[in-house]
């Protein structure tokens, strides 16, 4: 068994470093085009240039990584069954159960690797990239309002948008927190506008409510809904403004204890939840696509690349854009954050398993 365990890893990881290799230059051709226009647009020097770009091939490895191991898995498989070794196996008693306790055992040590990257490598280098567009950006409010982040610039408030358009702003949560009560006051607006005067940043906001705490019972809420509300935030002026993290900027631990922390004064948290579901579920992906790749590589029965390419290729686009969908149903409060996220490994795997009890042969 452990001859047989070698061949087939050689096989496997010769496809998988091609693979991972080709995807990766090919990205690097991308940046590489990125930093160009920076330099010759705008006239930024190219080791900044290059600097702002890096990142984004950290972040790249979390796609390339399982669609690389999609890619090993079917073009290794599609070999020994196309070669018909596998049902020399079968018949000296390698059961199709055991090669794919192989690419399992494999697959969860990728799953490892690639949690270390979503945990801690990834987080870093996207928040080192907001704050280097952020030097090389204007300083001043307006550029550091972004979609999707918890703002906590300002004193006692903390801001939350969901899209923003120059001065134009979508889905905003405003919480006037106190460090005794938590919050007191919530105001939501489908949407609004702002403009920054002095050191004030004064908004219209339409279509939304306010909730506040009553002065008696502080469980019990007063709603005032407005199709226009004026609201003037006050902006701190400190001479250096912290560029808040995003989700996706953020430790896995970092998100646990924002989550706690916002639970506990009242901040919705839902945002947080999805990332950090997404997270964990990107990283385990290794395993969905494992029974995936085994199961259609029983099916189709090919070993010809192009064809095992376009698989991995669809299969991989397919699990990325369930996340699409599910991301939207959960800002909208349709869908809960741990389903939504777990979706996609549930129903590729769901699917694998299919077509691996259909087509296996377990002895």
């Amino acid at each position: 068994m452990k001859i047989l365990r070698n061949y087939i890893l050689k096989d496997f990881f010769t496809t998988f470093f091609f693979s991972l290799l080709f995807a990766t230059l090919l990205m690097l051709l991308v940046n590489l085009m990125m930093a160009s226009q920076m330099v010759i647009k705008k006239g930024m020097d190219l080791g900044m240039a290059l600097k702002i770009c890096a990142p984004y091939l950290v972040n790249l490895l979390r796609y390339t990584l399982p669609f690389s191991f999609l890619f090993g898995i079917l073009l290794s498989m599609g070999r020994i069954i196309s070669d018909n070794e596998i049902v020399a196996m079968n018949v000296a008693g390698v059961s199709s159960l055991k090669l794919l306790n192989i690419f399992l055992i494999i697959g969860f040590m990728f799953s490892l690797c690639l949690y270390v990257i979503n945990d801690k490598i990834d987080p870093y280098f996207h928040y080192s990239y907001r704050v280097q567009m952020k030097n090389v950006q204007s300083k001043n409010i307006s550029s550091l309002i972004e979609p999707g982040v918890f703002m906590e610039t300002f004193p006692n408030y903390i801001l939350y948008v969901s899209d923003k358009d120059e001065n134009k702003l979508k889905n905003i949560f405003i919480y006037e927190v106190s460090d005794k009560e938590g919050v007191s006051r919530v105001t939501y607006a489908k949407k609004g506008e702002f403009v920054v005067e002095k050191n004030i940043l004064k908004m219209k906001l339409e279509n939304g409510f306010r909730d506040e705490n009553s002065a008696n019972d502080k469980k019990e809420l007063f709603r005032l809904n407005f199709e226009i509300f004026f609201m003037d935030i006050p902006i701190s002026d400190k001479k250096t403004v912290k560029v808040e993290k995003k989700p996706a900027d953020m430790y896995i631990k970092e998100l646990l204890e924002k989550i706690k922390n916002y639970k506990q004064l009242g901040v919705g948290t839902r945002e947080l939840e999805a990332e950090l579901h997404k997270r964990i579920s990107f990283s385990f992906s290794m395993l969905t696509f494992t029974l995936l790749g085994f199961g259609v590589s029983l099916l189709v029965r090919h070993r010809e690349k192009s064809i095992n390419f376009g698989i991995a290729a669809f299969t991989a686009l397919v699990y990325f854009l369930l996340f699409i969908p599910a991301e939207t149903l959960i800002e909208y409060r349709l869908l809960d954050p741990f389903l939504g996220m777990w979706f996609p490994n549930i129903a590729i795997a769901a699917i694998g398993g299919f077509f691996l009890y259909k087509n296996a042969h377990f002895r």
